[in-house]
């Protein structure tokens, strides 16, 4: 270590003198924490410390380290001296030789040039001595200030400027408090983010991953001045929505759903990381709220988290939908159905902005012949998706779908996706009677579907696994309703304008429309009634306004007696 690493003695004694009261409810006095467990906590400091980040292939990253802070928080008073010693010189603030003072005057990072702590020397502008790293490090915390305290109006640490510190770990970043009454903190950050996995930033890996964790951070920052963390590893979830809402190109919590996330695993509970809580994974439970209610809903949550901070994290969020008119319960089949609808089933303009990006989640069970039983269970916070297939040689008649949910225990849920062969969906909630049953009859005849997913929840909070019964088998198909498909898009892919060909089955008041790649219509096409037979409509390839569509994926959408056929449109330029 540079000899100007030196350790800020009075700095170390204030983090020891602070540690044991940071969070409420500590252990009582003399409470000692399980051997094993204060080891197993050491050596992860260790790893993530002493094994630093040498050169070689790609980092084992560690993720966010906050997390670990405040379980060590939470377990110091029952570990002995020589575990904390240890841990406490681990946290201990380490003073730099170089400081900036952030644009905006929020933060203050410092930074060595030498030593095994260095940030990258690179320096477009040699004059004013700072490189190029922590400068623009500076200018993504401040982004992320404008827009959690600025626009969202989330609560804005107190005091000065936050400390920012650089040092080389395997972490990304983390957060320790300094004053827990007033419920300040200071942030450390990696010295370089060279060799982190992947993501979608433009400017590269290592920007991306110096953006999303200045965002995660400062996130923790702004919860602590709240709540003090007392939500558990929900704050782990809630930072990683962060990264994505301020950088939203970057897209790198994208490998954490890889893992035991709603959308790949989500017959897991939503609680089941640890701790009992949500986490990294859980992100999309944050992205699905905020894309449902808006920006204020997640405010709204955390400013209740800061005045409320016993209450259950996740009752507290039926305490914010409340004045909304929902609940967690009513709202999860829009959930559970978010996350099915992702990866290979991804439809454009339904559910999450970046659902094709996803990965396919998991499925309980398939049918592919009728009349068919299926039988299972589902945990609390977690679904059950089943899919049904094998429909061509159904002909005309419709699939019935009788559904029996465990009447106990409160509410279940039901969500429906429904594809036919020419590329249109659709995605559903399912109303369930006070018994948790329910009867739907498909309309579209089954010889024309692709396929139809039957997404099962429980949205309790916490008890046992939840049993139902989906029964599926078919009825003769009744005289069709007016019905407007759209037989085809030529040319497509297109550059300027293309024709849309529409078959009508009966006289009828039709939409034709293009919606853009995030389920916004981009321009109405003919709206009126049409005759029964073929008609044929003229996209000139610009919008409402007469701009030019940019290159990308549309949906043109033929809507007719309530019900919507879609296909899929390329422009490219």
């Amino acid at each position: 270590m540079c000899p100007l690493e030196v350790r800020a003695s009075l700095a170390a004694a204030l983090l020891a003198a602070l540690l044991p009261s940071v969070l409420a409810a500590p252990p009582a006095a003399g409470a000692a924490v399980p051997l094993d467990a204060g080891q197993g906590l050491l050596d992860r400091f260790r790893a993530a410390f002493d094994g630093g980040a040498g050169e070689g292939g790609p980092m084992d990253d560690a993720g966010c380290g906050t997390s670990q802070v405040r379980e060590y928080l939470e377990q110091r008073p029952g570990l002995s001296p020589g575990t904390v010693s240890t841990i406490d010189d681990f946290l201990a603030y380490v003073s730099d030789e170089n400081t900036l003072l952030s644009p905006g005057g929020h933060f203050r990072l410092g930074w060595f040039a030498t030593g095994d702590n260095a940030v990258p020397s690179a320096d477009d502008d040699p004059q004013d001595g700072v490189p190029d790293f922590v400068a623009h490090i500076a200018r993504y915390l401040e982004e992320s200030w404008d827009l959690a305290i600025g626009e969202f109006g989330f609560r804005a640490p107190p005091g000065g400027p936050i400390d920012v510190s650089f040092r080389r770990m395997h972490y990304y970043g983390y957060t320790v408090p300094v004053d827990p009454g007033a419920g300040t903190s200071r942030i450390v950050l990696h010295n370089s983010y060279s060799r982190f996995p992947p993501n979608d930033d433009p400017e590269g890996n290592a920007i991306g991953s110096a953006k999303v964790t200045a965002a995660h951070e400062f996130r923790h920052c702004s919860q602590y001045a709240g709540s003090r963390w007392s939500e558990g590893n929900w704050t782990e979830l809630d930072a990683t929505w962060a990264e994505e809402r301020t950088f939203p190109l970057v897209n790198a919590y994208h490998h954490y759903l890889l893992g035991d996330s709603p959308v790949r695993r989500p017959q897991l509970p939503l609680d089941s990381g640890p701790g009992g809580t949500g986490s990294y994974d859980d992100a999309v439970f944050a992205i699905w709220l905020n894309a449902r209610w808006g920006d204020a809903v997640i405010r709204d949550y955390w400013e209740r988290r800061a005045t409320m901070p016993d209450e259950d994290p996740l009752a507290a969020w039926d305490g914010v939908l409340a004045p909304r008119g929902a609940s967690l319960a009513a709202a999860w089949a829009g959930f559970t159905g978010w996350n099915y609808v992702v990866g290979k089933r991804a439809v454009v303009g339904m559910g999450y902005a970046d659902a094709a990006d996803y990965p396919t989640g998991d499925v309980f069970a398939r049918a592919e012949s009728y009349p068919a039983r299926i039988t299972g269970t589902v945990a609390h916070l977690a679904a059950t998706p089943v899919e049904l297939g094998g429909f061509e040689d159904l002909g005309e008649c419709l699939l019935r779908l009788t559904f029996d949910g465990h009447e106990d225990d409160g509410p279940l849920s039901l969500a429906l996706h429904v594809r036919d062969v020419d590329g249109g969906a659709s995605l559903e909630s399912v109303g369930l009677d006070r018994e948790n049953d329910a009867q739907v009859v498909l309309r579209t005849p089954a010889g024309r579907l692709a396929s139809v997913g039957i997404v099962v929840g429980n949205p309790a909070r916490a008890g046992e696994a939840r049993a139902w019964t989906i029964d599926v088998d078919t009825i003769p198909g009744p005289p069709l309703p007016p019905r407007g498909r759209l037989v085809s898009i030529e040319p497509n892919p297109c550059n300027g304008g293309t024709w849309f060909d529409c078959a009508m089955t009966a006289g009828a008041a039709v939409e034709v429309d293009v919606y853009d790649a995030r389920g916004r219509r981009f321009r109405r096409i003919f709206g009126g009634h049409l005759g029964p037979g073929r008609h044929r409509f003229h996209w000139d390839g610009r919008a409402e306004d007469g701009r030019p569509a940019p290159a990308g994926t549309y949906l043109a959408v033929v809507t007719s007696a309530g019900r919507e056929h879609a296909r899929k449109l390329t422009v490219v330029r």
